[in-house]
């Protein structure tokens, strides 16, 4: 029986269904910032390092566009800026390792001993209690905000050279190719309210860069000033306790306070209570003149948020991000601040609302694409839990897929020539892995003695390094651990799971034989079940694009291996060091696996420079170990990747780390053509997903393809519901 819409709403209250149709929304699109926030956690080193890029481009982009008004080419124009960040941010690290890093143990007892003076001085003046209080929380939190702060630095050095290296490349990609970047994603709204973004964003970037440069100056006024009043004063760590008055600059409101009160407790302790009274006097009257006069005219035009948005934005920045959070929050809170009213115009239905409309319309829309991505994603979550728990079944069909895709020219060839379809797929499937079987064999048979020497030579350097932990090369004990480690525990890993490898190897080659064998079949088969002819066209030419990545992909894989090996092979006979050969053999098969594979070769020949060579070739062995990997992760594979697959470096650069945070090595090897296809064919699943054929997709590449219909409709519209 169904209930007319008066006696619902006489069961029902008006206000307890308009409160449900605003709950229902706003649960399904808190569920979905949360799961963004996961991936975002999830993927840290990735969501931090865009982060940082697009913050430091929007610092340098005034200078990106004066110079290309004056005639430079985009590239360049980038490049000077990527130069400007590189410069500062190296220096900045240089400045930090040097002369802040080794002092930190001892700033933190200086605070300790002035937070004791000060206790020792309230006594003394006998203040209320209340006051005393008050004065021994501040100090605690002090002490504590220190602590956490130097050791949060400490501890995420490495983090820090990670992120910064990813953020560099990132940033002359946002620096060069941004424009396009953020045209292409203006063109899933329609004419209308692309004008109102568009102004926002560029408005909001503007006003998030001159914040950050203005930020900076203020910082570096202060921090100068500061250490001209602690030289003065004859105190002690003055560059030190410049430095952390700088970070503090960049935390609004609490960090220049905790900053200044842990100079005035060193001053205390070190110096005594007369200077640190003098001291604060010249930092108030600083700040005075910084605020009032400087901060305008550095300033101008600059983000403006509300106190109270600050203080919640500084804490959550830091438990999404740590450290960088905390100074990357006001940022993003503000560029989100600036964008909000713009993006909830571009939420709004284009015909108007109805008059009993329970929601508005941009909340309506919004929380109909919240449940429908959250659906989304918990099929996609669904098939990795399959996947995860399947993974010697679903690796050996997706490598049969790829080499199927690889050797698919050979089996063409064949066929033109009359061959059939089995002796074709035959040949180009079994000629291939016995080709690349016997090169192994060959291989292995050369390295059976030689490696075992490499490997004790590996074991023998990582001890002599152990041993002189006292002597010059001391500072090399904790890399050649990791590197010593790593070889030795992927080796036993290797041996304890090679019966399960020959497995899927053979697992592999059948499933590739039958794939190109009976591919076409099958997949005709699948495409006959597709009724609509304009369907059942796209989907084909989707799925021959994906062919054609899967094949560009395993060859961009067999170049920058190749460009692996021919390198490392170089360099070890350049300095004369034994077992070149072997390493790089090596080295061509284990660069096959991203990041890792160059990681353990490159480690493997350094220990045997330590073993084998002389002070000057471990040296250059290590800065080529360090520059290999650099380069070959962050410039060779990222530019390979984009003409073999047709992915922007940017694209590939994200994707090999964020693959393997979410699915570790197989993550990193599956991300570039999961990545790829999906770049190859999304346009095509969005028109086959449609309910006409309104246009034919863009071919796979192209970069001004539209998200909207020929006739304008917007491709964000969802029928409003109550």
């Amino acid at each position: 029986m169904t209930v007319s819409a008066p006696a619902e709403a006489s069961v029902v209250p008006t206000w307890l269904r308009r409160t449900g149709a605003i709950s229902w929304r706003l649960l399904v699109i808190a569920a979905l910032v949360a799961v963004t926030v996961w991936l975002a956690v999830l993927l840290g080193t990735v969501t931090v390092s865009i982060l940082l890029a697009l913050v430091v481009a929007a610092t340098f982009a005034p200078m990106v566009r004066l110079l290309r008004r004056r005639g430079w080419s985009a590239s360049k124009a980038a490049a000077a800026g990527t130069a400007c960040f590189f410069v500062v941010g190296v220096g900045t690290l240089l400045v930090l390792i040097v002369a802040f890093v080794p002092d930190l143990l001892r700033i933190a007892d200086a605070v300790q001993s002035g937070a004791e003076q000060l206790r020792a001085e309230l006594v003394e003046l006998s203040i209320p209690p209340i006051v005393g209080a008050a004065v021994e929380g501040v100090v605690n939190g002090i002490q504590v905000w220190m602590g956490t702060a130097l050791g949060g630095i400490a501890a995420a050095v490495g983090s820090v050279v990670t992120v910064g290296i990813l953020s560099l490349f990132l940033t002359f990609f946002v620096l060069s190719d941004g424009e396009r970047a953020w045209i292409w994603l203006l063109q899933v709204t329609t004419d209308a309210k692309r004008g109102r973004i568009d102004a926002s964003g560029r408005e909001a970037l503007d006003r998030v860069g001159g914040y950050l440069r203005g930020t900076a100056i203020l910082s570096a006024a202060r921090a100068a000033a500061y250490a001209a009043f602690l030289w003065v004063l004859g105190a002690p760590f003055v560059i030190p306790l410049a430095i952390i008055v700088l970070l503090g600059g960049f935390i609004p409101y609490i960090g220049p306070f905790l900053a200044m009160a842990a100079v005035l407790l060193v001053v205390l302790g070190a110096v005594g209570p007369q200077a640190a009274l003098i001291l604060l006097v010249l930092m108030l009257v600083t700040n005075g003149i910084v605020n009032n006069f400087l901060r305008p005219a550095v300033y101008g035009r600059s983000v403006r948020l509300h106190p109270a948005v600050i203080l919640v934005a500084i804490p959550a920045g830091a438990a999404v991000a740590g450290i960088v959070g905390v100074f990357a929050a006001i940022p993003a809170t503000a560029f989100a601040v600036a964008m909000g009213g713009a993006l909830v115009e571009a939420l709004e239905p284009e015909t108007a609302l109805r008059s009993e409309r329970m929601v508005s319309g941009w909340l309506d829309r919004l929380a109909q694409w919240s449940w429908r991505l959250l659906a989304a994603f918990g099929a996609l979550a669904a098939a990795a839990l399959v996947v995860a728990q399947a993974p010697m079944v679903v690796a050996p069909v997706v490598l049969a897929l790829i080499i199927a895709s690889s050797v698919a020219p050979v089996s063409r060839a064949l066929r033109r020539r009359g061959w059939p379809a089995g002796r074709s797929a035959t040949v180009a499937v079994g000629g291939t892995f016995l080709i690349l079987l016997m090169l192994v064999v060959v291989a292995l048979i050369q390295m059976a003695g030689p490696l075992s020497e490499a490997i004790q030579a590996s074991v023998q350097g990582a001890a002599e390094l152990q041993d002189d932990a006292e002597g010059t090369l001391g500072w090399l004990e904790s890399v050649a651990a990791t590197f010593g480690g790593g070889v030795l525990e992927t080796i036993v890993s290797v041996l304890e799971v090679v019966a399960a490898i020959a497995f899927a190897m053979l697992l592999t080659a059948l499933l590739a034989f039958y794939f190109l064998r009976d591919g076409s079949r099958g997949w005709g088969a699948v495409l006959d079940r597709v009724q609509a002819p304009w369907r059942r066209e796209a989907l084909d030419r989707a799925g021959s694009d994906a062919v054609g990545i899967l094949g560009g992909y395993m060859f961009g894989t067999a170049a920058i291996s190749a460009v692996g090996a021919v390198s490392q092979l170089v360099i070890m006979l350049v300095l004369g060091l034994p077992f070149a050969v072997p390493i790089a053999v090596l080295s061509f098969i284990a660069c096959f696996i991203p990041y890792y594979g160059g990681f353990l070769t490159t480690g493997l020949a350094f220990l045997i420079a330590v073993a084998f060579g002389t002070p000057t070739q471990i040296g250059i062995m290590f800065v080529y170990t360090l520059v290999f990997n650099i380069v070959q992760g962050n410039i060779v594979t990222p530019l390979v990747y984009n003409r073999a697959v047709n992915l922007h470096p940017a694209v590939v650069l994200l994707a090999i780390p964020a693959g393997g945070a979410i699915a570790g090595v197989a993550g990193m090897f599956l991300a570039v053509p999961v990545l790829a296809v999906i770049a190859a064919t999304w346009r095509t699943v969005l028109y086959v997903m449609g309910e006409r054929p309104v246009a034919t997709p863009a071919p796979a590449g192209s970069g001004d393809a539209m998200l909207t219909s020929p006739e304008g409709v917007d491709v964000l519209g969802v029928q409003p519901a109550d």
